[in-house]
This record gives structure tokens, C-alpha cells and sequence, in this order.
């Protein structure tokens, strides 16, 4: 019987937000609907006339109805879970406690490790002792020194050999880690406008009005028009979405594996509340 394939692709937005912070998100899919997907999702961008990379930052009143019809079609993916998204970030009111300087030095690379290991639910992943599971790893570009990204990657391939998945069937070899251009990765470009609203909705940059100016400005309008429209898709799937808190796990853990979308709030293990860091008023409804 042929070994499993599949591939993870992986982005991250901002390291230090106005409320929340560490924002890294993923996608996970069949190695062998790479290509078929990836076809489609460009033939959808050259019907829409997105010629160049589709990123949040580039939203704007000019091509929001396009990416929302872009996004429409990518959540089709993830709907059937031929695409499988996941997000996670941490609340600034949630203060790590005993941490040692080298945590604080390397926060990042061991929060997105953390990602890999637990968001995708790896542990449960086609559950047969006769085939094994082969993955893949993409993040965008990594922006580190060349000695830091290596360092990180000699940590990611030894996943399948922790506590957590020995016996697990699970291999991520090191030569199947690498950072990739997100300019060349279609799937990749639809999880940074899934990110990138997510983080934008969380710190209330959607709200914001420029210095001097009463209103928002056109682009902020145009951004919260498409993060409505991811919103919609996703409680297509889940109606009871929540975007600030992590997805419930209703049949066990190994929803982890199973669902199309999932959210993970990432709690410290020894934490103490600061609510001076959160926002002031009462928690908000999830729209």
C-alpha cells in the first residue's frame, strides 16, 4: 500500500498586535490535489483579471469584489476539506509567566513549531499501520538569518519522533521542509487573505480612522468588506464561529484532524490576566 502525502503551507501576520499577537495560520491538503487545485484557483484569478499575487495588504476598493469572488471560490476547498485551515494566535491579556530569556529569544520559532505539531491534529491522521503518513512543509519566507531558519527546521523533521507521535507512522523528512515564495503558491496567497483578516478583525484595524480624518479611509471600508465575506464562509461551516476564541472539539480531539476550519487561541501553560492589555470593553458579540 502506497505512503499518505500531504502538504502544509504556512504563513504568519503580526508578532505583536494591539490585542492579540503570534497570528500563524495553515493549510493542509492531499499532496495529490496540489496541482488540480492550484489550476483551478489560477484559472479563477485569471477569469477575474488578478494578475499579480492576491494579498490583504493589497485590498482595496478596486479589486475587493474580485477577491471576495476569488475567496468564494477558495472556500469551496475548504468546505469539501480538500483544503484544510487552520489559525492560531495568542491574547495579549494572557501573560506567560517563568519564562527564561531564551523562550522570549526564540518565541516565534517555538510558538510556529507548536503550530505544526498540534493545529493540523497529525496525531490522527489516516489511521492505518501499513501506510505511512509523508508531510510536507512549506511556510512563506521566514524572515530570519539563513543559521536560525536551519535550526528551526532540524526541530520541525524531528516532530514524529516526540512523545506525542512516536509510533504514530509519521515522518516529515528534512529535505521536506522548505520556505517557498507565496507569489508561486495560489493556496498559499488564499490563507494570507484568511490570516490577514483575521488579525486585522482581532486588533480592531478595522475600525481605525486616519489621523485627521472622521471616517475610515476607502481601503480599511474595502478590508472589512472582504473579512465579512470570509466571516459568512466560515459560518457557512460552523454557525456559531466565534472569530477571538479557539474552535471546540465536540467528537474528541481528532476534530483536529477532521475539520475543515479550526481557530486555536494558544494559552501559556503558567499564565497570569493583565485585562489592562485587552480591550475595555465588555466581550464584543461575534459578527
Amino acid at each position: 500500500m502506497r505512503d499518505k502525502h500531504y502538504i502544509i503551507y504556512a504563513d504568519e501576520s503580526d508578532k505583536k498586535g494591539r490585542y492579540f499577537s503570534n497570528f500563524f495560520g495553515g493549510v493542509l491538503l492531499s499532496a495529490e490535489e496540489q496541482l488540480p487545485i492550484t489550476q483551478q484557483l489560477e484559472g479563477k484569478k485569471a477569469e477575474l483579471g488578478l494578475l499579480h499575487e492576491v494579498k490583504w495588504q493589497n485590498v482595496d476598493q478596486s479589486c475587493v469584489d474580485r477577491y471576495i469572488e476569488f475567496i468564494r471560490e477558495y472556500f469551496s476547498y475548504v468546505a469539501s476539506a480538500r483544503l484544510k485551515v487552520r489559525i492560531m494566535f495568542t491574547q495579549n491579556i494572557r501573560v506567560p509567566t517563568n519564562l527564561a530569556q531564551r523562550h522570549y529569544d526564540d518565541q516565534y520559532f517555538l510558538l510556529y513549531y507548536q503550530f505544526i505539531k498540534h493545529a493540523f491534529g497529525l496525531k490522527y491522521a489516516d489511521h492505518d499501520p501499513y501506510r505511512a503518513v509523508v508531510v510536507r512543509v512549506l511556510p512563506d519566507k521566514i524572515p530570519d538569518t539563513k543559521d536560525r531558519v536551519e535550526k528551526f527546521k532540524d526541530y520541525l523533521c524531528r516532530i514524529p519522533s516526540s512523545r506525542l507521535m512516536r509510533g504514530e507512522n509519521l515522518y516529515i523528512p528534512r529535505d521536506y521542509i522548505a520556505d517557498v515564495d507565496s507569489k508561486k503558491h495560489v493556496i498559499l496567497q488564499g490563507l494570507d487573505l484568511i490570516l490577514g483578516s483575521m488579525c486585522s478583525r482581532l486588533n480592531d484595524k478595522l475600525k481605525e480612522i486616519p489621523p485627521g480624518k472622521r471616517r475610515r479611509g476607502k481601503r480599511t471600508l474595502a478590508k472589512e468588506k472582504l473579512y465579512k465575506e470570509i466571516n459568512q464562509q466560515i459560518r457557512a461551516i460552523y454557525p456559531n464561529f466565534n472569530v477571538g476564541v479557539g474552535t471546540a472539539c465536540h467528537y474528541g480531539p481528532s476534530d483536529r484532524w477532521t475539520q475543515p476550519y479550526r481557530h486555536w487561541l494558544f494559552m501559556p501553560g503558567g499564565h497570569v490576566m493583565d485585562r489592562r492589555l485587552g480591550k475595555r470593553a465588555t466581550p464584543e458579540r461575534p459578527t
